[in-house]
């Protein structure tokens, strides 16, 4: 037999604990309602990222380095750097882009006719990416990171 006190202890939990349980669903609902959402405006200023794979069918390597701005509004620019079997390409790119409240979202590259599908983490200071136009062409890339995190300034981009 249970004693008294124990199991008032056991009834006192299992009523508790729903409780406790519904409270961790309700925290997430208010923090989604005060505002912990993505938009456009979460990416904003310079980001560094890099990619390397092999080009099929030669198996050729490549290697790519990125310089990202974003200006919170849904544009960019980039600086992009490519070593496609030891010769190195400069060039520019530009496009825009498309955060979702879930902090997924799209960058449409070499002048929006590529698609880059991210994820935006750690409050917009980095982001991961693979492209995914051309389907057949597998860039994934390693992490975005802001250049200067909590930094929004025109020094930034």
């Amino acid at each position: 037999m249970l004693s008294n006190h124990l199991r008032r202890v056991l009834t006192n939990r299992t009523i508790v604990s729903p409780f406790l349980f519904a409270g961790m669903f309700l925290s997430g609902v208010v923090a989604h309602a005060q505002g912990r959402t993505c938009s456009n405006a979460i990416l904003q200023g310079g980001y560094g990222s890099s990619v390397g794979m092999f080009v099929h069918p030669a198996e050729t390597p490549r290697a790519v380095l990125l310089r990202f701005s974003f200006d919170g509004k849904g544009n960019f620019t980039a600086s992009v750097t490519i070593n496609d079997n030891g010769t190195v390409i400069h060039a520019p790119d530009s496009g825009s882009y498309a955060i979702n409240p879930d902090c997924t979202g799209t960058i449409f590259t070499n002048g929006g006719t590529r698609k880059v599908e991210i994820v935006v983490v750690d409050a917009g200071n980095e982001f991961y990416s693979i492209r995914t136009d051309p389907a057949d062409l597998v860039f994934l890339f390693n992490a975005a990171k802001k250049i200067f995190p909590g930094n929004n300034d025109a020094l930034d981009r």
